[in-house]
């Protein structure tokens, strides 16, 4: 089984287990999709300085209030990071020309908790801000080169299991029928190198999400 299959199963296996476990909890819970743009940093990214990779983010939502206007927000869900650099060369001339492309591909079972308060609203629109850890447990990991490049390697097993970071975002919800829809935007990153390996030119995972949410 490829590793971006056993990654996408695994998130999806967890998902399924953790829906009665929030069913039965006070609180709200809901559900949240949307797209990452990652481009790690660290000095290895500020050396290459790689494009974002497109990758999906989607999440079972649960968040709890105690106190009037700030909540606790956890998350549970697949978060696609990485990057994506085009690799150039140059001809018998000097002028610059494409080798190929290499993308870095790594999947994490991701765990925010978040502090999100709502200190006013517009009319029916309530504006959010949020802060807190976020935990990415690795599931999967592999860089891929395009034509006349190195291949597909799998890095997993250098990559740490647990990369601890931090999250903020901030957002409009909507009322719809008996719940909300929340629009957001939030940026992740990592505390310190994704990978287990010394004397590492760090690679630092980060990330632009936005998403759609609704939960009741």
């Amino acid at each position: 089984m490829r590793p971006i299959t056993t990654s996408t199963t695994v998130a999806f296996l967890s998902l399924c287990l953790a829906v009665p476990a929030l069913a039965k909890m006070p609180g709200q819970i809901g559900v949240r999709a949307g797209v990452n743009l990652s481009a790690f940093g660290g000095e290895f990214g500020d050396a290459i300085d790689p494009d974002n990779r497109v990758a999906p983010n989607v999440a079972l939502v649960w968040e709890y209030p105690f106190a009037p206007k700030l909540s606790f927000h956890g998350e549970l869900g697949y978060s696609g990071k990485g990057g994506s650099l085009k690799a150039e060369g140059t001809d018998p001339f000097g002028n610059p020309t494409q080798i190929g492309t290499i993308d870095w591909h790594f999947d994490y079972l991701e765990l925010p908790l978040l502090f999100r308060g709502r200190f006013g609203s517009v009319g029916k629109v309530v504006p959010f801000f949020e802060l807190g850890p976020s935990i990415g447990f690795a599931l999967a990991g592999k860089i891929e080169s395009g034509p006349n490049l190195f291949g597909t390697h799998d890095v997993r097993d250098d990559m740490k299991t647990v990369d601890l970071g931090w999250a903020a975002g901030a957002g409009l919800e909507f009322p719809a029928g008996p719940g909300r829809i929340g629009v957001e935007a939030r940026f992740t990153r990592g505390f310190s190198d994704l990978y287990d390996i010394d004397d590492n030119f760090a690679s630092i995972n980060q990330a632009w999400t936005f998403a759609l949410s609704y939960s009741r």
